[in-house]
């Protein structure tokens, strides 16, 4: 018997799944990241393929059997469009959302680090800032929100971070931030 589940998420990515279906990862307030089925994504005429969208922040109805989620409808509250005319924007962006992505354990919610996201998506995309200037401050927010960086704005240590990360960090992080020595 399917569970149904509403959740405010942001689509931090999607993948095809089959001819028509694609596989989306969400990060859900108070749930964290959850990977869902969207059925028709990927079809020009599916009626959720907008769900699949990546940086679309909606309520998703999940349809829950076991392990597995399947979306069955979706209101979106802000898609963050107007990123896509701007490559800087929308790389600083997509770059927020990968840091969410990878940073975060399957099933862990960490509530700072949603609302910092959704701040910054939203200065992104509604103010006329600097784009790499935003994203420094959100690195360094998202930092803090998990743990690895000082009030005083300084980074500590990050070798344990950076061993347990990917590559793909290091390559976000680069050009953003400096460490500096105490």
């Amino acid at each position: 018997m399917n569970e149904l589940v509403t959740v405010d998420a942001l689509c931090l990515k999607s993948v095809g799944y089959s001819e028509t279906d694609g596989i989306v990862t969400l990060y859900a307030s108070g749930r964290g990241k959850i990977s869902a089925k969207v059925r028709g994504a990927r079809s020009a005429k599916g009626k959720l393929r907008y769900a699949a969208s990546p940086l679309t922040f909606a309520r998703y109805v999940l349809a829950v059997k076991g392990n597995k989620a399947t979306v069955t409808a979706c209101d979106v509250y802000d898609s963050f469009f107007s990123l896509t005319g701007d490559s800087a924007k929308f790389y600083a962006a997509c770059t927020a959302a990968e840091f969410l992505e990878k940073t975060q354990p399957e099933g862990e919610y960490n509530h700072p680090l949603f609302l910092s996201t959704l701040n910054f998506l939203k200065t992104l995309a509604y103010s006329d800032g600097d784009a790499a200037e935003a994203l420094k401050e959100y690195l360094l927010s998202a930092l803090a929100a998990i743990g690895y960086a000082r009030p005083s704005g300084k980074l500590r240590d990050l070798g344990n971070f950076l061993y347990k990360k990917t590559d793909i960090i290091l390559q976000s992080l680069k050009g953003f931030l400096t460490v500096c020595e105490e």
